[in-house]
């Protein structure tokens, strides 16, 4: 991904702007706050591109901060496994961050074939509502900006961001309404396992409480799966496939930087 040169001047200028309108808050203490983008996948969807023209967080005190004003494209669909993508990094004031807000101009589409849109084509590009304005607003579990640096990962959810319209395998129209949740690095956790059979490719959802926070898919041929970049916390995990009941495993545990394994399903039709 670029990193443009004019952004982190625009990001030292509003930081500068800031502390000279506080009244002596120059000499706080500062941290790095870098983020980058991942990806949870969607069973309709071939390729989703996104196009992002800035980035910010609000700490607990109201202030905005710029991490990133660069404008940049990214194939959602290409982070998926751990792989991640550079989204932008500056130098802010230590603190807690409640909020972070994510320009996004406009999203394409393409369809897994031989599904397609009314139009006939399989590919669609979407408008955000807001998202080029305002931007799309995220809220933070109370993250901490330490000294040194703090990698924030902004998992964005392509299996429920593109709604979908349309009987099955047939024209769809679609919306798109961005599903969106972040995490710092150092201690996001994982729930790994199998599902079986691994024919009904089934997809998993993490969930707490009424939420859904992150998804993955079932591998088709071995029924792995790795539900990634999860905060410390319980969790239901649900496996749902065509044709079969849904599999449920309630209340596991996610600590710190924990990886958790053996969330197995074996689902009846």
């Amino acid at each position: 991904m670029r990193i443009n040169s004019l952004g982190y001047m625009f990001a030292a200028s509003c930081l500068a702007a800031v502390a000279c309108s506080d009244g002596g808050t120059s000499n706080a203490a500062m941290g790095t706050l870098t983020m980058r983008l991942a990806d949870a996948p969607g069973e309709e969807v071939e390729s989703a591109v996104i196009w992002v023209s800035g980035v910010s967080v609000i700490g607990t005190d109201g202030a905005s901060h710029v991490i990133s004003s660069d404008t940049a494209s990214y194939d959602l669909l290409a982070l998926q496994h751990g792989v991640t993508a550079y989204l932008g990094s500056a130098e802010i004031p230590t603190g807690t961050y409640s909020q972070m807000r994510l320009i996004v101009d406009s999203a394409r589409v393409t369809l897994k074939s031989p599904v397609t849109f009314t139009s006939g084509s399989p590919t669609a590009l979407l408008k955000v509502p807001s998202g080029s304005t305002s931007g799309l607003k995220v809220n933070l579990e109370n993250v901490s900006v330490v000294p040194g640096e703090t990698v924030l990962l902004v998992d964005f959810d392509v299996s429920r961001s593109f709604v979908f319209q349309g009987p099955p395998g047939g024209p769809k129209s679609a919306s798109f309404k961005p599903v969106i949740h972040a995490t710092v690095m150092d201690v996001a956790g994982s729930i790994a396992g199998t599902v079986q059979p691994a024919s009904s490719k089934a997809g998993l959802y993490a969930i707490q409480g009424l939420d859904t926070i992150a998804t993955a898919s079932a591998d088709s041929l071995t029924g792995a799966y790795v539900i990634r970049y999860l905060a410390p916390g319980i969790y239901k995990v649900v496996a749902r496939a065509a044709g079969y009941q849904n599999g449920v495993r309630d209340s596991v545990l996610v600590g710190n930087s924990q990886a958790v394994s053996g969330v197995d399903f074996t689902l009846v039709p």
